[in-house]
């Protein structure tokens, strides 16, 4: 199902913060079955200088998958129904996501692509 708007080379700002709590690292952490100490323990965080615990690295991604279900929300792009299926995923931080940052994020729509009637849509989140 082709799209009836042309999004590639859109960016889409996320109009909020996310601000990562404590309890939602536990619970990742323990979902992903991510044993880090200082993902799950105040005081093992702190040994490692950190002030608050460390979320696994994996855990951006819900904020990455909030930031596409609100554009396709909220730009008439024609889809009746929104199924995303992950293919490829990569990190780059420049430090550890931890308890009580505020987060912000946008995602640039780098290519539309047709295939076998579905849509392939290659996204950056920063």
């Amino acid at each position: 199902m082709a799209l009836k708007t042309n999004i590639e080379g859109m960016v889409w700002e996320y109009p909020d913060t996310f601000v990562v709590a404590r309890e939602q690292i536990r619970q990742y952490a323990s979902s992903v079955k991510s044993m880090d100490p200082a993902s799950h323990d105040e005081d093992a965080a702190a040994q490692l200088g950190h002030k608050g615990l460390i979320a696994p690295p994996t855990f951006i991604s819900i904020f990455a998958v909030m930031i596409q279900r609100h554009f396709f929300q909220n730009v008439d792009v024609g889809l009746k129904t929104m199924q995303i299926v992950q293919v490829d995923q990569k990190f780059l931080f420049h430090q550890p996501i931890k308890d009580g940052d505020v987060l912000t994020g946008t995602m640039y729509i780098l290519t539309v692509n047709e295939r076998l009637g579905a849509d392939i849509v290659t996204t950056r989140n920063v």
